[in-house]
């Protein structure tokens, strides 16, 4: 099979800096006290925790299931695919089948594989959840498959490409990143980018991962993507921080 092509996308460039960012925090960036109420500690351990873009950067062999629609057009189209481990993992993508509408995968599926891999070459700075960039408002906690989790809205202190406005998930325990949601308030984007990311916890490392991201291509009308992430041989042992 032919290597899928990458095809730049204007309509929702800006959401390259989000779709990976809940990891990206580095501790010079920690403003807040180690000590405290229990929602100021997991806000601690999330934006102190190791500055991996990708969670399953060393969890090996991930299999990509990716479903897509252009929704008023009624078609729609999927990949399944596997991205191996080592050096390049992150940009290497092995296609395994592709079903579906043509038209869905090539202004689809490729234009969102186009941003997964523009993003694996953003610095860190620039995709990063950090205190400068965001007001963090405490919302509540809830309860998770994996234990509890504490819930921030989190509001941009400016208005610049790349920022967005939505909520934090942050796992109690671990200051894990459980769930990342909202649109991208980028005032040059042609269209509102929504988004939703659920990350799933196995004592406490990421073993799966559901991303959901909608936007308006032009002429072709409201696109939906869903992207789920599965580690093919999930690691029982808890992850150091």
């Amino acid at each position: 099979m032919q290597p899928i092509r990458y095809w730049p996308a204007r309509p929702v460039c800006s959401l390259a800096l989000i779709l990976l960012a809940g990891s990206m925090a580095r501790a010079a960036d920690l403003s807040i006290h180690t000590s405290g109420s229990p929602q100021e500690l997991a806000l601690a351990r999330y934006m102190s925790s190791q500055p991996e873009r990708d969670p399953f950067a060393n969890a090996g062999p991930v299999g990509v299931f990716i479903q897509a629609s252009l929704a008023e057009l009624y078609k729609s189209a999927a990949l399944l695919a596997v991205r191996g481990d080592g050096a390049n993992a992150n940009r290497e993508l092995r296609v395994v089948q592709i079903a579906g509408d043509g038209t869905v995968v090539d202004e689809v599926i490729e234009r969102y594989l186009a941003f997964r891999q523009q993003i694996d070459l953003l610095p860190l700075s620039s995709a990063r959840i950090a205190l400068s960039d965001y007001r963090y408002h405490f919302a509540g906690e809830v309860r998770t498959a994996d234990g509890t989790a504490m819930v921030y809205e989190l509001t941009p202190r400016k208005n610049r490409p790349g920022l967005f406005q939505g909520q934090l998930w942050i796992d109690s325990n671990t200051g894990r990143e459980v769930m990342l949601s909202g649109h991208i308030t980028d005032a040059a984007a042609t269209s509102r980018i929504e988004f939703v990311r659920d990350t799933n916890l196995m004592n406490g490392c990421a073993y799966a991962r559901v991303t959901h991201v909608a936007f308006v291509i032009p002429v072709l009308g409201r696109a939906e993507v869903s992207m789920t992430e599965l580690v093919l041989t999930p690691s029982l042992t808890p992850q150091r921080e």
